[in-house]
């Protein structure tokens, strides 16, 4: 496992806020003469499916790899460019840079990657630079131009009553940018933000309220607004965290335990073994959830403390870098489910063994193998937290989950130098070996397993039922399940190209409604829409049937 090293380099005093504003005034000079290769890709050699960014260096225009020095803020390229964020940091004495496309931060001085104990701090850097490269769509979900009076003269779900005192607000000229820290004015603010809506509560509307263009009419309940659940800020490259944590709280048992849940520090019996950093991860995970789920507020939800308390746990998570969001879910649910084991007495968990996490998402698979010789049966039990389900390469058109499922169940013979060793025959024999379900996961999990070996992505769509899947087939034959089957509950998803780089978003079930959470923008979808996304994870949670 490979951990970044805690750099001592710089400190929280000595970073820079923001892109410096002299930085935005190059490129788009830059871009005034044309002085961008085509083709420029952050990147070296450009492939088809590889995103472009304009990237550049302040001392010789254009580069291929572009760093920022997190003590001036000046962009320069490379060593295997011109090497001048090395001359820099030479001349200077600024080891410490941040990747402008990657996020990833390297030190000079360290001669490595690295992480800073001040991260959370850097939010302000990493928004500046997701504007001055252009990934506007990457920064807290925004999407779509910026909605004024004249492109939209209603506002999507509130009431009539409600509607009567607010409008939306038409641009006033001449107005004064946003400042930030100490009175100056923020580079990162010289592009507009997409998605903004501005209220203006002073003057009532027209007297005739139409549906707007997406054909939601504005004078629905008022408890839409206060109801609709609240988003969550990405604060460097956290779209995969943010997916996960939006999916899982559309498990409603399981966000329900989650909030009521007590502080662990009641409950563990030794708190050297299971605090990390000043903070339990499930009680910064109960604080969150609570906060998610808050009613009375519509601004979205920043998930800093958790974030700080998680990458303690795991630093591997260190730095802003993207991740997978299937990995995020593995480590965050093993942890919590460690930290749970530790506790004695604790709500609605008898011992030690079956802990809530283990009990909303854990199953028991079974492999047989079989010897084809004597027709000795060895079973072996493992406990799963969900299945990783390959894409099968079938000649039909449509794919469907079902097919995932039988590929992964399916028999297989080992064979040559694979044969294992028969304790019936005393020697290495041709056995089969075949998977069944022992014991079902209230909650089931399964991982579509799209991202190859070489960083490319299977970008195939895989039709799956929105309610009653039914995994009976692959139950053992003693298995005292009864019968049931499975309603999805949320979905990830992944847009891009690989797992390095893109997006991650969320579809979630709320009640009896379905919405989609990309970043801070949250708004109700269609069922029809969930069911023709390219699911990266999908969420299922049991049902019980009449026999």
């Amino acid at each position: 496992m490979y951990f970044q090293m805690l750099c001592s380099h710089i400190t929280a005093e000595q970073c820079i806020e923001r892109v410096p504003k002299a930085m935005f005034q190059k490129k788009q000079e830059m871009e005034d003469n044309n002085l961008f290769l085509e083709g420029n890709t952050n990147r070296g050699k450009v492939s088809k499916a590889q995103e472009k960014f304009k990237t550049f260096c302040d001392e010789c225009d254009n580069c291929n790899k572009s760093f920022m020095c997190l003590f001036c803020g000046r962009i320069l390229c490379g060593r295997n460019d011109s090497g001048h964020a090395i001359e820099h940091c030479e001349n200077l004495g600024h080891p410490v840079v941040i990747d402008c496309i990657t996020f990833e931060l390297y030190c000079y001085s360290c001669d490595d990657e690295v992480s800073l104990d001040f991260e959370p701090s850097l939010y302000g850097v990493l928004k500046s630079l997701k504007l001055l490269f252009d990934r506007e769509d990457v920064i807290e979900g925004g999407e779509g131009p910026t909605i004024t009076a004249q492109s939209s003269p209603g506002i999507t779900n509130v009431s009539t009553t409600f509607a009567t005192k607010l409008r939306v607000a038409p641009e006033k000229k001449g107005s004064k940018k946003k400042r930030g820290k100490k009175g100056k004015v923020s580079p990162m603010f010289d592009t507009p933000f997409q998605g903004a809506v501005i209220i203006d509560c002073t003057n009532p509307p027209p007297t005739s309220m139409k549906t707007n263009g997406s054909g939601v009419s504005a004078a629905s309940s008022a408890s839409e607004i206060t109801c609709r659940p609240r988003g969550l800020r990405n604060i460097g490259n956290t779209c995969f965290m943010n997916a996960v944590l939006q999916a899982l709280a559309s498990i409603y048992d399981f966000r329900e335990y989650i909030m009521s849940l007590p502080s662990l520090e009641d409950y563990v019996e030794d708190e050297k073994l299971s605090k990390n950093g000043n903070c339990f991860l499930t009680d910064e995970y109960r604080k969150l959830l609570i906060s998610m789920s808050a009613k009375n507020y519509r601004d979205p939800t920043a998930p800093n403390e958790f974030r700080e308390a998680f990458v303690s746990a795991c630093p591997r998570f260190r730095g802003f870098r993207q991740h997978d969001s299937h990995e995020f879910l593995r480590y965050l649910l093993d942890q919590l489910n460690t930290e749970m084991r530790k506790c004695r007495h604790l709500p609605d968990m008898p011992d030690d063994k079956v802990t809530p996490i283990s009990k909303h998402f854990e199953g028991i698979l079974q492999s047989s193998v079989i010897c084809q010789t004597c027709r000795n049966c060895s079973n072996k039990m493992d406990e799963f937290m969900d299945l990783s389900l390959d894409v099968p390469r079938l000649s039909k058109a449509r794919i469907r989950l079902s097919d995932c499922l039988d590929l992964f169940f399916q028999k297989e013979l080992l064979e040559k130098g694979e044969k294992p060793e028969c304790s019936k025959c005393k020697s290495k024999q041709t056995c089969s070996k075949q998977m069944f379900i022992k014991k079902l996961p209230d909650v089931l999990c399964l991982h579509i397993k799209r991202f190859r070996d070489n960083g490319g992505k299977i970008d195939t769509l895989i039709e799956f039922p929105m309610a009653g899947l039914s995994v009976d087939d692959f139950l053992t034959e003693d298995s005292d399940e009864p019968p049931c089957v499975y309603d999805l509950q949320s979905i990830i998803v992944h847009i891009g190209y690989g797992c390095s780089s893109g997006h991650y978003i969320a579809f979630g079930r709320r009640g009896q409604k379905w919405y989609q959470f990309d970043d801070t923008v949250v708004k109700p979808v269609d069922t029809s829409l969930v069911s023709k996304q390219k699911a990266y994870v999908l969420m299922y949670t049991k049902s019980t049937r009449k026999p």
